[in-house]
């Protein structure tokens, strides 16, 4: 593998002011550039066009890939965190007989270490009161359900979505700063949450019918919409109160000690190639 030999980083003050002086006449800016190439060649190798491909940079726009159910799911997923961090402050503050946390995660010294360990020794089967694994978590996998299918997902895209949010985010996510993931967790949540999820969707559209009242009332309608789908409802009431525009971009990108190699290919009009990239996952809020 074709390597840096030299990096421009490890050029020091004088050297850089070099590269980066302004010249008016032609003349001298022609002796610059040959001077430049001419050190650009005992810093660097020419890499081959067919050399690193898989490495060329990337900008990908998330949204413009997605289908605009998903697309507005994952920005409702997106603003959701939010709700789920203020629930793991609520949780915390609760008696240690309805949380079953030993220690706070906001008071947790060691709270990487505790996560790693949690989620290495689980799952487990809890001990929770039985309103907790039966209703409690069904009832949450119901949200997660209807806040996919009132965007236009599917019930089997709407499960998967319940299904993701229980497992990954929650379980293997927030809560195990706090304790081992639940075995009953994993499985009462995404399966007992999308039939009850169903269920309340079939209820919702049965308000749409009757012009979103429920007893002849617009008001319970209001209640019951909210109460049918409240974390999309919560998601996008922030979305409608701050004016927020939401765009999701995944990049590739040169890490530093490799640009100077991509510059010296432009300058012999071969492609920005290069041999590592960073990743990178950008969430971009415009107001």
């Amino acid at each position: 593998m074709l390597v840096n030999i030299n990096l421009f980083a490890n050029l020091d003050e004088e050297t850089d002011d070099f590269f980066n002086k302004d010249y008016d006449d032609s003349l001298s800016k022609q002796i610059h550039e040959y001077q430049m190439q001419q050190f650009l060649k005992k810093q660097f190798f020419s890499l081959d066009d067919d050399i690193f491909k898989d490495y060329l940079p990337s900008d990908i726009n998330i949204n413009d890939s997605f289908s605009e159910p998903v697309k507005k799911t994952v920005v409702n997923t997106i603003y959701l965190q939010g709700v789920a961090i203020f629930a793991i402050y609520v949780l915390s503050e609760m008696p240690k007989s309805v949380s079953r946390w030993e220690t706070s995660p906001f008071e947790d010294p060691n709270l990487g270490e505790s996560w790693l360990e949690h989620v290495k020794a689980g799952p487990i089967w809890d001990q929770d009161d039985l309103w907790i694994n039966w209703i409690g978590h069904p009832v949450s996998g119901a949200w997660y359900y209807t806040l996919a299918r009132g965007n236009g997902l599917d019930p089997f895209e709407s499960f998967l979505y319940s299904t993701f949010l229980s497992t990954f985010v929650w379980e293997y996510g927030y809560e195990s700063f706090a304790e081992i993931p639940s075995l009953q967790d994993l499985i009462l949540t995404p399966v007992i949450g999308s039939v009850l999820g169903e269920y309340m969707y079939y209820l919702e559209m049965k308000i749409d019918k009757n012009y979103g009242e429920v007893w002849g009332s617009r008001t319970l309608g209001s209640i019951s919409y909210f109460f049918i789908n409240p974390f999309g409802n919560m998601a996008q009431g922030v979305e409608n109160l701050l004016g927020i525009s939401t765009t999701v971009r995944y990049q590739t990108y040169q890490v530093y000690n490799d640009t100077s190699q991509a510059n010296y290919n432009l300058m012999l009009n071969k492609p920005k190639q290069f041999s590592q990239n960073g990743y990178g996952l950008y969430i971009n809020f415009e107001y």
